[in-house]
Order: structure tokens, then sequence, then C-alpha cells
């Protein structure tokens, strides 16, 4: 058994995967992000030596936002959480004595739902995961498109409006400031400060996430519908550019907001046309871990 790590902006996953890439048992912790990387680490191996009292897996696959350098098993840097060129693998491997390989957490999404998903299907296919951030990853002609250093698929840092708001990776108008989860909170507050007096705002209640808009909407408030609606056209913008430079069989999505099912993907589909299938992945939330257990695999992108 291989133990997956899917380190996110929110939370961190754990998940035993066996050699047919089903997750037998999943954990879950909170992401420290504001006391250091050597703090974060030091969680992740408390967690860590909890599920081994449980399970007796031979290798650890990690998956994490941001520049990573795969080879030295380093995590350079990421925009929301506290990395500075942090020798991740080494520390895991020092406390537990066992192979670990470290991956990007777009190249990992793309790894799930390349072996375990609706990837199986498709020769071409883009990967896009929504979440605190926008991550992903590119399959062509059947094999996964790593780049340079193993961090291609940020595409949570294309560019969709060049006068657009700061993007803590450096640039302006990134993609994931406008399609993210996060970006999707920022949005619900705004239009409550601007409709106090709206459903959405009197539903709100004191802690606003991704599915406050959502359920406004289902429950009738014009101003929720706005939100949704202008949120969806900027996730159907980042496709449609993607369709056209990669022209695949589909967009898979994935991450937290894709929960959302049919509220989310039937108005996508309406706002993309073009010939591209827009699916939802079937794996929901376990596409990280499964593709960080198959990193630590040594898969290679090959079916």
């Amino acid at each position: 058994m291989v133990l997956g790590i899917d380190i996110g902006g929110t939370n961190i996953k754990f998940g035993i995967v066996d050699a047919n890439y089903s997750n037998v048992k999943s954990y879950s912790i909170p992401t420290p992000t504001d006391k250091g990387d050597v703090y974060l680490v030091e969680q992740i191996i408390n967690k860590v030596h909890e599920i081994k009292k449980e399970y007796d897996f031979d290798r650890i696959g990690i998956g994490t936002p941001g520049r990573i350098n795969s080879e030295e098993g380093i995590v350079i840097r990421a925009s929301n959480l506290p990395y500075k060129n942090t020798p991740i693998v080494k520390m895991l491997e020092n406390e537990f004595h066992l192979p670990v390989k470290l991956a990007n957490d777009a190249t990992c999404a793309i790894y799930g739902e390349f072996y375990a998903g609706f990837g199986q299907k498709y020769d071409n296919f883009i990967m896009i995961t929504l979440g605190t951030g926008v991550g992903g990853g590119i399959v062509l002609n059947n094999k996964i498109y790593m780049g340079k250093n193993g961090n291609a698929g940020e595409i949570g840092h294309i560019i969709i409006k060049y006068d657009g708001l700061q993007c803590p990776c450096g640039q302006i108008g990134c993609y994931e400031q406008y399609a993210s989860v996060t970006a999707l909170i920022r949005q619900t507050k705004t239009a409550i400060e601007n409709n106090p007096d709206s459903l959405l705002a009197k539903s709100a209640g004191y802690k606003i996430s991704g599915r406050t808009a959502f359920d406004a909407m289902k429950k009738g408030c014009p101003v929720a519908a706005k939100v949704v609606d202008d949120y969806i056209n900027y996730i159907a913008i980042g496709i449609k550019s993607l369709v056209r430079i990669f022209q695949p069989d589909a967009i898979v999505l994935g991450g937290a907001i894709s929960n959302e099912g049919d509220n989310l993907l039937l108005p996508l589909r309406e706002k993309v046309t073009m010939p591209v299938e827009i699916l939802i992945s079937n794996l929901k939330n376990d596409a990280g871990v499964l593709g960080a257990a198959s990193a630590a695999s040594q898969i290679e992108g090959l079916k």
C-alpha cells in the first residue's frame, strides 16, 4: 500500500491507496499556513505517524501547490503556503525511512484522473481543479505532459485579465483570482456588502463559504444568482482559452466547487459552445491523493 498526501491551502488530505488505485481510508487535517514551513511539515509527520499505526504502507507520495524541484524533493515556494525552499522529501524520509516522492499538485490531480477516473477514456484532456486556488494538468496523445521540472499545468496562473487583481504569485489578473473558491468567497462577500437586504445577505450567517451563493441561488435569490453566473463566466473564459490552445477531447473539473454538480456543469456547458466535453471528475476529492500515490509508485505517465 501507498500513502498519498494532498497538501491544499485549506486542508491536508491523506489516503491509503491500494494497487488498484482505490482509496482504502481517508484522513484530513487543517493546513497550518501561519507558523512557517517547518511547522507545516511537522504536522504532516505527526499525522503520518498516526496512520502508520493502522496501515503498513511502504512508500509516500506528496502533492503540493507551488513551484517544486521534484528531483531534489524541495518545494521552492507557493502562493498560499509558507514554503521557503522546503526540503519536505528529506524531512519525511529521515523520519520514516521510506521512499518519498514529491510532485506538483497539478501533476497529482492529472495522475489521479488519468489512472483512476474519466481520463482513462480520453487520449487528450485537461484537468482543472477549483479549490483554494486553481490547479490542473494536461494529457496529450495519451501521455501526461509534465514540462520542465514537473511544473506543467499551472492553469491557475494563466492571465485572463491584464488589468485585474494582484495575485500572490506576482502576476496581475491570474485565473485563480477569479475562478477559485477563494475568489468566489470574495465575490460573495462583495455582493453581500452591496446588497445587505438580499436573501444572500440574510442567509449567509457568520461564515461565508463557496457554497453560500449557490445555496442562496437555489432559494431564488437574484443577487446570489448573479454572483454564481459571473463566477461561472470566469471559469468559462479560462476553459475557452485552454480549448483553443490544446483542442482536448474533454475538460474534467475537480476540486471543492465541483460538488455543486449540475448547478455548475449545465450553465458552464451553455457558456462554452465549443467541441469539447466538460465533465465533473468522478474521483471527487480523491484525485490529488490518488495522484500522489501514483507518483510514489514511480508511474511514468504512460497507460
